[in-house]
């Protein structure tokens, strides 16, 4: 039985979703920078390819969402 607790995704879904996967790559990459070498640092260096990948991604979100901002404003 489905449940009826889904809502459909808003239009600022997309950005919020991408503002914070940019936010967590940039941290994730500039954090190391301004770490003493711990244990802790080492693990922030050692995902950078995931750092790359949030904030790659978060950038898409954040395009798909202007481009579809921007045709909508063309089709009105």
């Amino acid at each position: 039985m489905a449940s009826s607790s889904f809502r459909k995704p808003s239009a600022n879904d997309t950005l919020v979703r991408g503002v914070i996967l940019a936010l967590i790559g940039l941290v994730l990459l500039v954090a190391p920078q301004f770490m003493s070498d711990t244990p802790l640092r080492s693990l922030f260096v050692q995902a950078s390819v995931v750092a790359w990948f949030a904030l790659a991604l978060g950038l898409a979100f954040v395009a798909k969402d202007g481009l579809r901002r921007l045709r909508q404003r063309d089709g009105q």
